[in-house]
C-alpha cells in the first residue's frame, strides 16, 4: 500500500553504512518509523528530506506495518535551528515531546501544524525561547484532550478572569481564593498568566503565541506548563534535560 503524506523528521538513526531510520509525525497516520533507504549517501536525492527537522512531501510504501521511503520533496528544512545550540536544544525537546502525545494511525494535522509554527518561531525569532517552550506546551497539552481550566472557579463557577487565583497543575484546574487556600498541591497564580493560558490553549493555532506578560509572569507560566506536559507525559525527556543544560551557557 503506498500513502501520500506530509510529514516532518522528528528523530533520525543511522542504518547499516548508508541508510537511515527516521521517526515522522505526520498530517494523517500520527507518528511513524521510516525506513530511508541510502539517505546517507552525498549523492542521495533524498538527502535533505531525511534529516531531523525537515517538512516534506513524502511517498511511502507500507508492507505488514512497516514503512519504506520511496519519494520525497522537501517544503522547509528549519535548518538554521541547527546553527545555535540553544535553538537546536529547544527544537529537539519539542519534537521528542510531541512523540509522546502522537499516537500511530490517527490523524495528527494539529499537533503537525503546531510544531511547525513553533519552530518557524524559533527559527525567526518570534519570541523569547521560554515563551515558545511554554505556550507550545500548554497547547500541546490542550490539543491533545488535556485542557487546563483558567476562566472560572472549578469549585463555586465565579468568574475569575480578571483576579489572581489558585490552580492546581496537574489536575489542571482553578480555584477562587474562598474555596482553596494557599499551600499543597495550588500555586498562586495571576490573572496575566491565567488570561495567558486560556490565550494560549483556546486561541486560533496561528496567534497561539501572540500574547505578552512580565519577566515574572513569565517564569511562573514557563514552571506550570512544564509541570503540566510532564504529568500527563507521565515520562521525563532527555531532550528537556539537554535544553535547560544549554540555556545555562552563555
Amino acid at each position: 500500500m503506498r500513502h501520500k503524506i506530509k510529514g516532518i523528521v522528528i528523530r533520525e538513526a543511522p542504518k547499516g553504512e548508508t541508510s537511515k531510520l527516521l521517526t515522522v509525525l505526520t498530517n494523517n497516520l500520527g507518528v511513524i518509523t521510516v525506513n530511508a533507504k541510502g539517505v546517507r549517501k552525498i549523492s542521495s536525492a533524498y538527502l535533505k528530506s531525511a534529516q531531523l527537522f525537515a517538512f516534506s512531501d513524502m511517498l511511502l510504501y507500507e508492507k505488514n506495518g512497516f514503512f519504506t521511503l520511496t519519494e520525497a520533496s522537501l517544503v522547509a528544512d528549519f535548518y538554521p535551528i541547527r546553527e545555535d545550540i540553544k535553538n537546536y536544544s529547544l527544537a529537539s525537546y519539542l519534537c521528542e515531546a510531541t512523540s509522546a502525545f502522537a499516537v500511530r494511525g490517527e490523524e495528527s494535522a494539529k499537533l503537525l501544524r503546531l510544531l511547525l509554527n513553533s519552530l518557524y518561531a524559533i527559527e525567526n525569532n518570534v519570541a523569547p525561547l521560554v515563551q515558545i517552550k511554554a505556550a507550545f506546551e500548554l497547547r500541546l497539552c490542550a490539543e491533545s484532550g488535556f485542557l487546563p481550566e483558567t476562566d472560572c472557579c472549578a469549585d463555586c463557577g465565579d468568574d475569575i478572569t480578571d483576579v489572581n487565583f489558585l490552580f492546581h497543575i496537574i489536575d489542571g484546574i482553578a480555584l477562587c481564593r474562598n474555596c482553596a487556600s494557599v499551600g499543597g498541591e495550588y500555586t498562586e497564580v495571576t490573572s496575566s498568566v491565567g488570561k495567558a493560558i486560556t490565550h494560549i490553549t483556546q486561541s486560533d493555532m496561528s496567534r497561539f503565541l501572540s500574547f505578552r506578560i512580565g519577566d515574572n509572569d513569565t517564569a511562573l507560566l514557563s514552571l506550570i506548563a512544564e509541570r503540566f506536559l510532564l504529568s500527563h507525559a507521565e515520562r521525563g525527556f532527555k531532550t528537556l534535560s539537554f535544553y535547560k543544560h544549554c540555556q545555562e551557557l552563555p
